[in-house]
C-alpha cells in the first residue's frame, strides 16, 4: 500500500485558484494558478518534472513555463474544454486563457476578455465576481452586485442572459444541469435558477443552510456536487460545517456535519471516485473524507449516497488529514486521479501523491 506524500513549493505569489490541465489518456502534469492580493496579479502555466537533487524525497517539481497578467484578484478559475481555462476577476470581468501544449516549453494567451459584467447600479462602480461555473459551452457568473451572467465560451462578449438573483453579494455558483443552476449568497441563501429563464419568469425555489446559532447566519463559502447524481449538493459554511442538499426532497437538510473550526474555502467529490470528498479551510487544512464500504453496505440498502444518510453521517465516513497545520488559509485545491494540488496564502503550493 503507497502512503500519501506531500511537497511543498514556494511561488511567491497568494494562491486564489488552482486547476490541473485536463488530459484524456493520462495522468495531468500541468497545472494552472491564480492569485490574489498582489501588487500585480498572474495566471500562471507549471509543468511538472523530475527533481534533479538526488537527495530529496521529492520526486517531481512544479516549473512555470508562461505567466498571464490578470487585473484585479483571480477570484475563481474553471476549463471550458481542454484548452480554454475561463478566469473570473474581481474587476467584474471574465477572461479567456489558451493553453499550447509544447514538448519543451508550454504557452498561456489570453485569447478574450469579457465586457464588465457586475457593477453597482447606483453608483456604476464596478462589482467583483465572485465565482463561475461551467457547463458545456456555457459559462455562469456571479457577483457582488446579486446578478449571474450567463454566456458562451465562444463569444464571451455577449451575455446570453441577465439574471438578477439577489438583492445581496452571492458568493458561489454551481451548475446542476445545463438548466439549472444554484447560487448562494452572503446570508446562507441558496436559490435554485433557471438559466433559460429571465429574471420575471424566474421560479421562487431557495433553501437555507443550517447555523449552530440560529440567532446568526452562515454564509455559504463553497458549493459541489456529485460528478454522476447532480442531485448530491454539498455546501460549506463560514462556521467549517458542510449541509447536503437531496435537490429532489427540499423540505429538510439530508445531512448536516460539523467539519472545520474555520470557513471552509473549497469542497468537492473526487471526480472519478465519488466515495470521496475533500475540503480545505481558511485554518489551513485539507482533509479527505471517504465512505466505510463495509458499514455502508450493511446500512444503504437502496444504494444511497452515504452523504444522503441524515444523522447517520458521522458513522459512514471516515476523514483524514491531507494537509495539516499550514496556519494560513488553504483557497483551492483539485484533483487528477491519485494526485491533488492546493494553494492558498502561504504562497506556495502543495503536491499531495497518492492520495488513495
Amino acid at each position: 500500500m503507497s502512503f500519501p506524500t506531500v511537497s511543498s513549493h514556494f511561488v511567491s505569489e497568494k494562491i486564489s485558484s488552482v486547476r490541473w490541465l485536463p488530459e484524456q489518456l493520462q495522468q495531468s502534469d500541468r497545472f494552472v494558478t491564480g492569485s490574489w492580493d498582489m501588487d500585480q496579479n498572474f495566471v500562471r502555466l507549471y509543468r511538472l518534472q523530475s527533481n534533479q537533487y538526488a537527495d530529496t524525497n521529492v520526486d517531481f517539481v512544479p516549473r512555470c513555463n508562461d505567466k498571464v497578467a490578470i487585473e484585479g484578484d483571480v477570484t475563481a478559475m474553471e476549463f471550458a474544454d481542454k484548452n480554454t481555462l475561463a478566469v473570473s476577476c474581481a474587476d467584474g470581468h471574465l477572461s479567456l486563457l489558451n493553453m499550447q501544449r509544447a514538448v519543451e516549453e508550454d504557452q498561456l494567451q489570453r485569447t478574450a476578455r469579457s465586457e464588465r459584467l457586475h457593477y453597482f447600479k447606483r453608483t456604476n462602480k464596478s462589482s467583483p465576481c465572485t465565482d463561475l461555473s461551467v457547463y458545456g459551452g456555457d459559462i455562469a457568473t456571479v457577483g457582488e452586485d446579486g446578478c449571474v451572467n450567463i454566456m458562451n465560451a465562444s463569444n464571451i462578449k455577449q451575455v446570453k442572459r441577465t439574471i438578477e438573483a439577489d438583492s445581496m453579494s452571492l458568493l458561489s455558483v454551481c451548475y446542476i444541469s445545463q438548466q439549472q443552476l444554484v447560487t448562494a449568497n452572503r446570508m446562507g441563501v441558496i436559490r435554485i435558477l433557471d438559466a433559460r429563464a429571465s429574471t420575471a419568469a424566474q421560479e421562487k425555489i431557495s433553501i437555507m443552510v443550517g447555523s449552530k446559532d440560529e440567532k446568526s447566519s452562515n454564509y455559504v463559502s463553497a458549493l459541489g456536487t456529485h460528478p454522476m447524481q447532480h442531485h448530491i449538493l454539498l455546501c460549506g459554511t463560514e462556521e467549517g460545517t458542510i449541509t447536503v442538499w437531496d435537490l429532489r426532497n427540499l423540505q429538510f437538510p439530508a445531512s448536516y456535519l460539523s467539519a472545520h473550526e474555520s470557513a471552509i474555502t473549497d469542497i468537492a467529490f473526487h471526480r472519478n471516485d465519488p466515495s470521496k470528498v475533500f475540503t480545505a479551510a481558511e485554518e489551513g487544512e485539507v482533509w479527505m473524507w471517504s465512505e466505510n464500504k463495509g458499514i455502508g453496505d450493511r446500512n444503504l440498502h437502496d444504494g444511497k449516497s452515504a452523504w444522503l444518510s441524515g444523522d447517520r453521517l458521522r458513522s459512514l465516513v471516515n476523514v483524514d488529514g491531507v494537509l495539516t497545520r499550514i496556519r494560513k488559509a488553504i483557497n483551492s485545491f483539485d484533483m487528477n486521479g491519485p494526485r491533488l494540488i492546493c494553494g492558498g496564502d502561504t504562497e506556495a503550493v502543495y503536491l499531495v501523491d497518492n492520495i488513495f
